[in-house]
């Protein structure tokens, strides 16, 4: 077992919403690193994983890992993890970059300026010590029926989340109203 915000492959995957394989084979072509232990077994860092989520958005917002590989090379600095601290944006299938109030095309040529009008929700929000709950495919809750207030734990009942509308069923998964309502609560504001 690896240290709290120490993570494997098999782990940074699982976070991210892919396979430990996937992990492995972005490290090695460069779209993320391994920053705490970079020979076998790879270990990564918080912000390793950070930057996995951002390639997995990017690749459900149809960008290529080709087009990926050159964000990473456009945005690399110090900080090692330029995607996931960079604004980043898909607007009609261009990747942009925050630049102040513009959004910038990352890989045109021309570093061209998009037009845009509304808000519009970056890539993955992440921020350390928290995960974003639009960047981790939620597919199930678990509430601890002995514990009220607050962010269902992960222990006690599982309920998957395409139930999560039948919690108000008579039979309420054997769990108490009041449990049941925080969780449903809680599951909206993810």
């Amino acid at each position: 077992m690896t240290p709290p915000g120490r993570y494997f492959a098999h782990e940074a995957g699982h976070l991210a919403g892919v396979g430990g394989d996937r992990v492995g084979q972005w490290a090695r072509w460069g779209h993320i690193q391994a920053s705490v232990s970079a020979s076998e077994p790879h270990v990564y860092a918080f912000d390793d994983v950070a930057e996995a989520i951002a390639v997995h958005e990017l690749l459900d917002c149809g960008l290529t890992l080709k087009a990926i590989r050159r964000a990473v090379a456009r945005l690399g600095g110090p900080s090692g993890w330029p995607l996931a601290r960079s604004g980043l944006h898909v607007v009609h299938g261009r990747l942009a970059v925050e630049r102040g109030d513009e959004l910038v095309d990352l890989l045109g040529g021309a570093q061209e300026i998009l037009p845009f009008n509304g808000r519009l929700d970056p890539v993955a929000t992440l921020r350390q010590g928290g995960w974003p709950s639009r960047a981790l495919r939620l597919r199930s809750i678990e509430v601890d029926p002995e514990r009220l207030g607050g962010r269902p734990v992960l222990r006690g009942r599982r309920i998957a989340v395409s139930d999560a509308v039948t919690l108000d069923d008579p039979d309420g998964h054997g769990l108490d109203p009041g449990v049941i309502e925080e969780a449903r609560a809680w599951l909206q504001g993810a």
